[in-house]
């Protein structure tokens, strides 16, 4: 393969997660000229972007970029930069074993909630022996949203628990071995069946905000969401206001609108919502700098690149 040596790369450090990316890419491949900030007004020597978000203005000071690539599994860090050129390809970072760390976390949420545990483990502190009834997963169903190479093994995990499982995509029916649903015409047949709501969509000017008030409200009284998507797919009012009149059960949210989540969320403390910091699934460091190597190769060679994002859709 082409060498990578003709690249030039800016990682932007924002957190723990992208510097570790940053220390096995500098690993990987110690040729690969990295650099993390930009000097001066413009560098027109970077033509790749390895990182988890694209500052609006960031863009304009790298005339020559050619590749965005996500460190993580979504791209909307990137693809929400207004000043984006079209020419620039945009990739997201894909790993075999991502969707079933995902099917694991989705399937201990949905059992934490199913099988009563926090109310066993209150049994368990104060002593006390009361056996609760269990309950029958195959007359209870779970909805997925979004059934891409993540979502498929986590319906396919949550069916092998025995429960009912639906899935809904919003442009195309999928190869699935559970019942699809498909677009906004059989989006409110799908909500009314689901008893669990699993959220794994992407983030896109289109799902932005569609799990308001409305749609929630079109779930069975008594469901539990859980959201480990992106936060801004979930209306945090219209969902805390939901949960707080019983409508709903609860939820177990990973993600949030603003991350980390304020110390002054209500979100915090309530008893019937789970908060966890962001950490349902990540891309293994060493498959995903791979993949970006690989990528730049593609770029010199003119190859289609791996798992790159159809930028009219945002996935």
């Amino acid at each position: 393969m082409q060498s990578t040596k003709s690249h030039k790369v800016l990682m932007l450090l924002t957190s723990d997660f992208v510097k570790s990316r940053y220390e096995a890419l500098r690993s990987h491949a110690p040729d690969l000229q990295v650099v993390t900030e930009i000097e001066g007004a413009s560098d027109p020597d970077v033509t790749a972007l390895f990182a988890f978000k694209l500052p609006a203005g960031l863009a304009s000071r790298l005339p020559n970029l050619r590749l965005a690539a996500s460190v993580g599994a979504g791209a909307d860090g990137i693809l929400t930069a207004p000043d984006l050129p079209a020419k620039v390809k945009v990739t997201r970072a894909v790993e075999p074993g991502l969707g079933l760390s995902m099917a694991q976390f989705v399937s201990l949420q949905i059992l934490r909630h199913f099988r009563s545990l926090p109310l066993m483990e209150q049994q368990h502190k104060a002593s006390e022996w009361k056996r609760l009834a269990v309950p029958d997963a195959s007359q209870v169903t779970v909805g997925v949203m979004g059934l891409g190479s993540i979502g498929s093994v986590v319906a396919d995990a949550l069916v092998a628990l025995g429960f009912n499982v639906i899935a809904w995509t919003r442009t195309s029916a999928r190869e699935a071995r559970v019942p699809v649903f498909v677009g906004e015409s059989q989006k409110d047949d799908f909500l009314s069946q689901s008893n669990y709501l699993v959220c794994l969509l992407p983030f896109t000017p289109e799902t932005k905000g569609s799990l308001d008030r409305a749609s929630l409200r079109k779930l069975p009284k008594g469901s539990f969401l859980v959201n480990v998507a992106r936060g801004g797919i979930v209306v945090e009012d219209d969902l805390l206001s939901l949960v707080n009149d019983g409508h709903l059960a609860g939820a177990a949210l990973d993600v949030f609108a603003t991350e980390p989540l304020p110390a002054d969320s209500p979100f915090w403390h309530h008893e019937r919502i789970l908060v966890t910091p962001h950490i349902a699934a990540q891309p293994t460091v060493g498959p995903v700098v791979d993949q970006f190597l690989e990528n730049l190769r593609r770029l010199e060679q003119g190859q289609p690149l791996l798992n790159e994002v159809d930028r009219s859709v945002g996935y």
